[in-house]
């Protein structure tokens, strides 16, 4: 972007990726708060769900182990994303088979790099609170029983709209890299199951989801999604005791504006929590997302925690 500036090519050289020594490691929780999968439905209610996500992604990762900056000329080395993440989701039972659920969420990100110029490194960071990629979700229900102590089972399906922006830039006017934005630009497909059950006081939950991008914008499309978690919730007195394992591949991302070499990878996360019900179909929940391996393709920035506060209700 400098060599653009500098020789009054700047807009031809939009359309070229952007040279990176590592990607920034924007990036959402992986910890699952479906709680419609989790306990599935009884009768017609709407849920409301409102959670904070933190992740402080300051360490550079190069496949399995820790990486250091390269300081290579013409090329930026990152420091930091910070993700403070609000994500709303608003679902409401049709029918003792079908839910649908619309998720919302708003992006604040703080990040920063240094470019190493031939004079020496120079800082840059963006920092941003924006609209981020709506998602609406159906869940399907194949059982017949409707007693919450029965076994739940089910299919999900729905998209991932391309709401979020592609285009934000900092103080400097520097378009912030494609990963980075809060939008991908792409239109997703969204398919996976549920099942979910009780052994004696103790709640159990699956879910496998896989997110395939079936369009691209400006020459960047995300790679492929999957995750799978599995949880158990049992009470402890006045609280409930959540925990979860969370598994994540991420597919390379591709097109002229992406950064193949240095996105995508294989995650496996263990988060414990907790949830304290107010009352009601009310509860308040926390959970610490805890990594017990990362393998990164290329060098990208990866957080020692996660977490996520949040507060769920029917109505």
């Amino acid at each position: 972007m400098r060599l653009a500036r500098q020789t009054g090519l700047a807009l031809p050289l939009l359309l070229l990726p952007m040279a990176a020594a590592a990607s920034c490691g924007s990036a959402f929780c992986s910890i699952n708060t479906d709680w419609d999968s989790q306990a599935p439905w009884q009768d017609a209610a709407t849920r409301l769900d409102l959670r904070m996500e933190y992740i402080h992604q300051d360490q550079l990762r190069a496949g399995t182990g820790k990486a250091a900056p390269s300081g290579t000329v013409g090329e930026h080395d990152e420091i930091r994303t910070l993700n403070r993440n609000l994500v709303a989701s608003l679902s409401h039972a049709f029918s003792p088979s079908l839910n649908l659920a619309l998720q919302v969420p708003l992006v604040s990100r703080d990040h920063a790099h240094v470019f190493n110029d031939i004079g020496g490194p120079e800082p840059e960071s963006w920092d941003f609170t924006r609209l981020g990629d709506v998602r609406v979700l159906a869940h399907l229900r194949l059982d017949e029983a409707q007693s919450p102590h029965d076994r739940a089972y089910g299919l999900i399906g729905g998209v991932k709209l391309p709401t979020g922006s592609t285009d934000v830039r900092n103080a400097a006017g520097e378009l912030a890299e494609r990963s980075l934005q809060p939008g991908s630009g792409s239109t997703d497909l969204i398919v996976g199951g549920f099942v979910s059950g009780r052994l004696a006081l103790t709640s159990w939950h699956t879910q496998l989801n896989w997110q395939h991008a079936v369009s691209e914008r400006q020459d960047y499309q995300p790679g492929n999604r999957v995750g799978l978690d599995a949880g158990v919730t049992h009470p402890l007195g006045a609280v409930n005791a959540l925990a979860q394992i969370n598994v994540l591949w991420r597919g390379r991302d591709s097109g002229l504006n992406a950064e193949p070499a240095d996105s995508g990878g294989k995650y496996v996360y263990f988060s414990p929590g907790v949830a304290v019900p107010l009352g009601g179909d009310t509860q308040i929940y926390g959970l610490v997302q805890l990594p017990l391996y990362q393998n990164v393709n290329g060098t990208q920035l990866t957080a020692d925690w996660a977490a996520t506060l949040g507060l769920t209700t029917r109505f």
